[in-house]
């Protein structure tokens, strides 16, 4: 297998914007940007910036088929990839409540969502991304030589250590799935219902916006979760030609499943655009002219509860 450059750039330029969007959302002084919704989103991002690391080191790895020197780094990779994947959809999940909460439940969302319960939350999630895969680590990588000769990292040497880290991957996608997919059909429900009522907030593109960003969501990361199922057949069948092609099918996927969020907002979320607009216009700004004058920021977004 032939080293990809043009794959490591898309992925270095995946990592730099991710963390360029995660770094404004915690600067800038909106208070929609100190809700729940986005408090969500950057704790969620480390792990998804990490496991643009993780899978990045581990497709190094086959494409420049490094043996058994690399047994170390590849295990560190697995556990990082493994933990990040179930951070990433607790996170999800987490958002898509937020939502849900935000519109149906709307007299108790303050309640609900304080920030000592957000905190709670991000600690919840990050708690059972470890102890779900923290079993990982006393497993050893396994590489097997191709017929010319070449050397491929296989997974884990040991089955049953690889098979629970599968079935415990498909149980959290199982629980993702049916929890994300009724909470975005009543959403869903509630604002057409809330749209024929006339009782929309003022600028409803805004959540109309934040709607097609579940979706989304959602789609990429249970395109994840179906490499995950083919995964864990063909380590459950033995099928190592099937387990190494749905592996390296995993890395783009996952870039795909990551990199949404943060791309989709700048599209969709018209409060995170103009923000991105403004920093940029008063870069310029300043390059142009030492002395200048900022106007006073009136917006006010009609979807703080997201």
């Amino acid at each position: 297998m032939e080293f990809s450059i043009f794959h490591a750039i898309i992925n270095g330029l995946i990592i730099l914007w991710y963390s360029f969007a995660v770094i404004m959302i915690i600067r800038f002084k909106a208070k929609v940007f100190k809700s729940a919704f986005y408090s969500i989103i950057v704790a969620t991002a480390f792990a998804d910036i990490a496991s643009l690391f993780s899978v990045g080191a581990l497709r190094l790895i086959r494409e420049l088929n490094l043996g058994e020197e690399t047994k170390y780094l590849a295990l560190l990779s697995l556990v990082i990839t493994y933990m990040a994947l179930i951070a990433h959809l607790i996170g999800n999940m987490l958002i898509t409540i937020n939502r849900y909460s935000a519109l149906c439940l709307m007299s108790r969302y303050d309640m609900i969502w304080t920030r000592r319960n957000v905190r709670i939350a991000v600690i919840i999630q990050y708690a059972i991304s470890f102890v779900a895969f923290v079993h990982v680590t006393r497993g050893n990588v396994e590489y097997i030589r191709n017929d010319d000769g070449t050397v491929a990292m296989k997974g884990f040497r040991e089955k049953q250590i690889d098979l629970i880290a599968r079935f415990t991957t498909i149980g959290a996608c199982i629980i993702y799935a049916t929890v994300t997919l009724s909470l975005n059909v009543r959403l869903l429900i509630e604002w057409k219902r809330l749209s024929r009522a006339d009782n929309v907030p003022k600028h409803g593109h805004h959540d109309k916006g934040l709607l097609l960003y579940a979706l989304l969501v959602f789609i990429c990361s249970m395109l994840v979760c179906s490499q995950q199922v083919i995964k864990t057949i063909a380590t459950f069948t033995g099928n190592t030609s099937l387990n190494l092609w749905i592996s390296l099918q995993y890395v783009w996927m996952n870039e795909i499943m990551v990199s949404l969020p943060s791309l989709s907002l700048l599209v969709l979320s018209s409060d995170f655009r103009q923000e991105i607009f403004e920093l940029f216009r008063c870069s310029k700004h300043r390059s142009d002219s030492s002395l200048f004058v900022t106007l006073p920021n009136t917006r006010r977004s009609v979807v703080e509860r997201f």
